[in-house]
């Protein structure tokens, strides 16, 4: 039975959120789907280019009503996927102040695996308005303290703050670090280690960043399946 592992607005930890079968069958889902690089068809400007090179696997939609327009599997997939679908649902009904109410305030779920090896990470961003939340689950076998890729998640941003920032120059984010975007953002986060078999919600407002794998993991690679609560429109 899962359990809430931390709660703060926008926020949600919850850990054992699968049976240790419908986890097995979704690491050998995840081990066994295609991947390429989140650059393979163009810049993805989410990821600056010294974040590394992760693997994106293949996309799943959870679209009951048919409000999306999309490309790949679709629930029910008949595969495992279908498991975590599920068990975010009734997360997110739970936690209806995180992403909002199912029908109501999103309509679907788009979700696809992530492979992070040593070197790559996820630069500060906050999702798009299209969104009303997200989420992360983590699915490795293990993840030892030392091996980075931490989750960080920071208050909403404070466009107040501007005014106090060490900017050098008006760059945007994914040209250089000198642009005045970090400053609206807190420097107290939130950080998450990717224990496997932890679910993360996260409200629209909640800035995040996924830290650099370290060399300390060697050939282990940070897997998860992530995903987002597509607005109802």
């Amino acid at each position: 039975m899962s359990a809430v592992a931390l709660r703060q607005d926008g926020l949600l930890v919850a850990d054992n959120l699968l049976s240790a079968s419908s986890l097995a069958a979704l690491r050998d889902y995840v081990a066994t789907s295609d991947y390429r690089s989140v650059h393979g068809q163009k810049w993805d400007r989410v990821w600056r280019l010294w974040d590394g090179n992760p693997q994106r696997g293949p996309s799943v939609h959870y679209d009951p009503d048919g409000r999306f327009d999309h490309k790949g599997l679709a629930y029910p997939t008949g595969t495992a996927m279908d498991h975590l679908i599920d068990a975010v649902r009734t997360q997110s009904a739970l936690h209806p102040d995180i992403a909002g109410l199912e029908g109501i305030d999103w309509a679907g779920m788009y979700l696809c695996p992530w492979l992070y090896p040593v070197g790559s990470a996820l630069s500060l961003h906050q999702d798009a308005a299209k969104y009303t939340g997200s989420f992360t689950f983590f699915l490795h076998s293990r993840w030892r303290l030392h091996w980075g890729g931490e989750l960080f998640v920071y208050p909403p941003a404070d466009p107040t703050r501007s005014g106090s920032s060490p900017a050098l120059g008006h760059d945007q984010p994914w040209m250089s670090d000198d642009g005045p975007d970090e400053a609206m953002i807190a420097d107290v986060a939130v950080a998450i280690s990717p224990s496997s078999n932890r679910l993360v919600l996260l409200g629209e407002d909640r800035p995040h960043r996924v830290a650099r794998v370290d060399q300390n993991a060697g050939a282990h690679v940070r897997a998860s399946i992530a995903g987002f609560f597509l607005r109802a429109r």
